[in-house]
């Protein structure tokens, strides 16, 4: 009988896994029950594969949010309800860890540096007094098969600008990074954050605009253009631009801006490490202009991109984390499609075509 892994992400695109002897048997977002866009917490699906799968251990990814309210305890209750004594291992402080967990395991490669860029991850205490100081935002790992994994940089987003010190001496703490700036500027343009995309296709038509000022420097946003708000992920720029500024040339901005700061950071874990692959996850690498100009700026590196760079992949990582530590199993099993989803018999589909006939 194979050993089955549940994974779960409760944040933005809420999703589980189900690992099956190391492969990926089932893999969905919540909002394919719910219909609704990047639902977090996922509930319904849970119903779904406790009905059809006997779980031998749990991992739960991407929660931090929800351990921080009081609603943890009622989701954990909820677990024990459907999957009884089944073990359960919460991957705090790894979020990023389960996307790159998630991306370099189906790569295909056996050793591999990943890039994990996004707006919020795990959440950073101060090792002095526990304090809440920060949000990682990237950071960028080695790994090797089957669980041999270096930090080799990380950078947090503060939630004070007068209280980024950390005694990890491998942390560098900025007041606002990348994957927040450009969160913040979309929803400066489009009025949320998940219209990312949005930014990405308007630069296009934007072009370098000397009115601009350099609001990000080193992957660093100007003081003068942010405020703070003390909540999780709630760090947004005041956005002071002149009004005669195209909201194309600001979307222009930050995408030529961001990508090429990416590919320095790549650069840099590149000559650290010599590895000549490279594995990008995170809600930025869902960003296609910025992997193409990456592509062509490193045309000796192997990149792999992975298709679920968002948080809902984040299930996978955990289940993927988790089996590889419970069985040191060295298997390579590179990504073959993304259909993990709901499997329907032939009769069933037929069943279903016939509406539409």
């Amino acid at each position: 009988m194979s050993y089955n892994i549940l994974g779960i992400n409760s944040s933005h695109n809420g999703s589980v896994c189900v690992l099956c002897d190391g492969e990926i048997d089932f893999f969905v977002e919540e909002e394919r029950f719910s219909r609704n866009k990047h639902e977090d917490t996922p509930v319904e699906i849970l119903k779904y594969v406790a009905s059809k799968y006997k779980i031998d251990e749990i991992a739960i990814g991407g929660l931090e949010i929800l351990f921080e309210a009081n609603a943890s305890k009622i989701y954990q209750n909820y677990l024990k309800l459907l999957f009884k004594n089944t073990p359960l291992t919460n991957l705090l402080g790894s979020h990023h860890l389960c996307h790159a967990f998630s991306s370099f395991s189906s790569s295909g490669f056996n050793k591999a540096l990943c890039v994990v860029i996004d707006g919020s991850g795990s959440l950073l205490y101060r090792k002095e007094d526990e304090k809440l100081i920060g949000v990682e935002t990237e950071s960028i790992f080695t790994f090797k098969y089957p669980t041999n994994i270096s930090t080799i940089y990380k950078s947090y987003k503060t939630f004070n600008p007068n209280d980024d010190k950390s005694t990890d001496s491998k942390l560098m703490n900025f007041n606002i990074t990348l994957g927040k700036l450009y969160e913040s500027i979309t929803t400066k343009l489009f009025g949320h954050w998940v219209y990312a995309g949005k930014t990405m296709g308007l630069s296009s038509y934007g072009k370098s605009n000397s009115f601009i000022l350099d609001f990000l420097k080193d992957g660093i946003i100007n003081p003068k253009y942010y405020t703070h708000e003390k909540t999780y992920g709630s760090i947004y720029p005041k956005m002071k631009f002149p009004k005669n500024i195209p909201p194309k040339d600001i979307a222009w901005e930050i995408q030529n801006k961001s990508q090429q700061i990416v590919g320095d950071y790549i650069e840099k874990g590149i000559k650290e490490t010599g590895l000549k692959q490279v594995c990008c996850a995170g809600g930025y690498f869902l960003n296609c202009v910025s992997n193409y100009y990456l592509k062509k700026r490193f045309p000796d590196i192997d990149f792999y991109f992975d298709p679920i760079s968002h948080d809902g992949g984040t299930s996978i990582g955990a289940a993927l984390y988790r089996w590889y530590n419970h069985s040191q199993d060295k298997s390579i099993r590179p990504r073959k499609n993304l259909y993990n989803g709901f499997k329907y018999s032939k009769k069933e589909l037929k069943k279903i075509i016939k509406k539409y006939l």
